[in-house]
């Protein structure tokens, strides 16, 4: 969906703001942090920055959607509307903490102009427009479903953004068994073409598109017997929904007992000798007796489900989830009632973790029976989550090679989807999809970084057990030499090279997570906070979320848990910087844009890394250049921010007048650029379309080094 998506800003700016003498804020991306600034009410909040967002002083295109706890205060979140339909993915959340301070302000939100609202009128009310059934049609052949649908389609009419305005289009919402899976369609409200789309089905490995859909062989299965089928099973899961969230479980208070590697058996036994065909006997001293919390027993039959995890069948192939008439599981890998309680042990245990951060009542986090499938995924080496509302998400594991269901990391990796789209459920767009990985990662090895070999045993890998040998290669924590690069986006499970580097993009985010773990454990800080500044951190944003923004949530959140204590935030920001996802450079001086800057030739001189020049695009003719002398061996990012009516470009050029980068986005949304090659550049900034003059033309250009 990165077509439309609203690009983000990848450095700081520093914003002045109309508060109190003391109070101040700055920018990175679409994430606004404040300091000493009082916050009666949300909408107050709103209405004394609605300038700043582009919102109308009324901001009668808003409408509160969803309140939300975390432990630092509350986050009201706002949907966009526009002539009475959502704009989608548009969202802007307040964050005020517990004693009245605003905190942040995470703005998606699209300016609206007179010229954008007409085209809205244009294409709601004159142009034809398909219908559900011709938008679910369409969407079904995209995908080419060849598996059983887990929900009931879904289609709806949203605006999705451009970079001219906003398109009208039906957001259709399909979910199958894998592998088909779900993904989310945006399709031309008008013509049914693909405007954009992302996958709701994340797997540990292996890209996911409508594109790759599309190429596959083999029958469809009929939309309208499929969708029968599921309908005709109540919720698609046997359980029924109360106001769209799964019902609480009470704790039965009943116990069992059953076999579980802690976290794998190569860890256990600090060994890498042990491999998917070793002899049954070679596993003998990996396992371990755990106790199953808190079981549903019904007439003298044990079911491994609980308060926050539900056993169950759900994808092929068929496999009925395992019971005993005691409570005891002695099953061993091999055997399916083995895979049911090691995933059980796990995610249980995860959750009741999360809990003990403070992540309860109004402030939980998957604090429900979480549906799992531990032998899923049509039988693949695979396992994904599956997305949707609360009570229709699930993890599925798959039994390829080495069942995943025997490695604690993926089980957790898995889990750490499910973390972030309960936290965050428009978790879409920017870099989530590297961000969603790299989380995951994190959060497995954070677990096994807690267990007795946890340390010692290949630390810096993800996977232990399933990965790293004859079934696939696994990731890295390590990879301190990936660079974070501005002008890209990262996707899930991207190869990458940067600087002659190539790694994974999930591998981008997890080292920094990992890397400050590992230092701040080394300094005697327990696990636990850790864990908890980064679950914090996800509360109060939306979607299109880039890396260094995501990064400024972390350390802002370990300022504002750990006040007394910075070496929590100091040792966040410094590995997020040694990786290049946060400037060094916070700021440097603030200049003022001399004319006549309108050639090379005459270009202003910027000199200074860090600078911020306030710029006013005079006239729809003006162009504004500005001399920079790189040196060898630094990166130049540029970051242009636009007033929030006005849409102006981003260019840059060689001293041999070629252009070699450019950043054009939409109106609002601050263009960003880097650039690795020393000597003399010229950044150019260019009027597309929007305001002019001193009042409304005005930008800011911040260039780093």
């Amino acid at each position: 969906m990165r077509q439309f998506a609203r690009p983000l800003i990848a450095s700081l700016i520093v914003l002045a703001y109309a508060g109190s003498a003391h109070a101040g804020s700055y920018s990175v991306d679409n994430l606004t942090l404040y300091s000493s600034t009082t916050a009666t009410t949300a909408e107050d909040a709103l209405r004394q920055n609605a300038a700043q967002f582009g919102l109308p002083a009324s901001l009668n295109n808003l409408g509160l959607v969803k309140v939300q706890e975390s432990l630092t205060g509350k986050h009201y979140h706002y949907q966009q509307m526009l002539r009475g339909l959502p704009v989608d993915r548009a969202e802007i959340v307040v964050s005020i903490s517990k004693n009245g301070q605003l905190q942040k302000i995470f703005n998606e939100t699209r300016y609206i102009s007179d010229k954008v609202d007409a085209s809205a009128v244009n294409q709601l009310y004159n142009q034809a427009q398909i219908s559900d059934d011709q938008a679910l049609d369409k969407a079904w052949t995209n995908m080419k479903v060849q598996h059983p649908l887990v929900t009931a389609p879904s289609s709806e009419l949203v605006w999705v953004t451009t970079k001219d305005g906003v398109q009208l289009a039906r957001k259709v919402r399909i979910e199958a068994q894998m592998p088909t899976g779900g993904f989310v369609q945006y399709l031309n409200a008008h013509n049914g073409a693909v405007i954009g789309s992302y996958s709701t089905s994340l797997p540990r490995r292996g890209k996911r598109t409508l594109d790759a859909r599309a190429e596959l062989a083999g029958p469809v299965l009929d939309r309208h017997a499929a969708t029968k089928a599921v309908s005709d099973s109540q919720d698609a899961h046997g359980r029924k929904l109360q106001g769209g969230a799964v019902a609480a479980v009470t704790p039965s208070g009943i116990n069992g007992s059953g076999y579980a590697f802690d976290p794998d058996p190569r860890t256990v036994l600090n060994t890498d000798a042990l491999t998917d065909t070793s002899p049954a006997s070679a596993f003998d001293a990996a396992y371990s007796t755990k106790t199953l919390r808190d079981l549903t027993v019904t007439g003298g039959v044990y079911k491994l489900s609980g308060p926050f995890v539900n056993i169950k069948n759900i994808e092929s192939p068929a496999t009925a989830p395992s019971t005993t008439s005691n409570g005891v599981w002695t099953a061993k890998r091999g055997n399916n009632g083995f895979d049911d309680t090691n995933v059980y042990f796990h995610l249980d245990q995860s959750q009741r973790y999360i809990q003990s951060l403070g992540f309860t009542g109004t402030k939980s986090i998957i604090n429900r029976p979480l549906d799992v499938d531990t032998d899923g995924v049509n039988g693949d080496d695979n396992s994904h989550y599956s997305g949707g509302a609360a009570g229709s998400d699930y993890l599925a594991f798959g039994h390829g090679c080495v069942n995943d269901s025997e490695d604690a990391d993926v089980i957790l990796h898995e889990y750490g989807h499910g973390i972030q789209a309960n936290i965050n459920s428009s978790w879409t767009g920017g870099d989530t999809g590297a961000m969603g990985e790299g989380f995951g990662d994190y959060w497995a090895a954070s677990y096994s970084y807690s267990t007795p070999n946890g340390k010692i045993y290949h630390p810096e890998w993800a996977f232990s057990w399933d990965g790293h040998g004859a079934c696939w290669d696994g990731r890295m924590l390590n990879r301190t030499d990936a660079k974070y690069n501005a002008s890209k986006t990262y996707a899930a499970h991207q190869a990458v090279t940067e600087g002659g580097v190539s790694f994974q993009s999930d591998e981008l985010w997890s080292a920094p997570l990992y890397q400050s773990m590992v230092a701040l454990i080394a300094a005697g800080k327990p696990r636990a906070n850790i864990d908890q500044i980064i679950l914090e951190a996800h509360f109060g944003l939306g979607s299109n979320i880039k890396m260094p923004a995501m990064a400024t949530a972390i350390v802002n959140a370990a300022k504002t848990l750990f006040p007394a204590d910075l070496t929590y935030a100091n040792t966040f920001q410094a590995k997020f910087e040694a990786q290049n996802i946060l400037s060094s450079v916070v700021s440097g001086p603030t200049i003022s844009e001399v004319e006549s800057n309108n050639t090379t030739a005459t270009a202003q001189a910027v000199s200074t890394a860090g600078t911020t020049v306030n710029g006013t695009m005079s006239a729809s003719s003006d162009v504004d250049y500005y001399k920079i002398v790189l040196p060898s061996g630094k990166t130049l990012a540029l970051t242009l921010a636009p007033n929030a009516s006005s849409d102006y470009d981003l260019e840059l050029y060689n001293s041999a007048g070629t252009k070699v980068a450019s950043s054009t986005n939409g109106t609002g949304a601050t263009d960003s650029l880097s650039y690795g090659t020393a000597g003399t550049l010229y950044a150019k900034v260019i009027y597309y379309s929007g305001g002019t003059g001193a009042t409304s033309g005005k930008y800011t250009l911040k260039a780093s080094w």
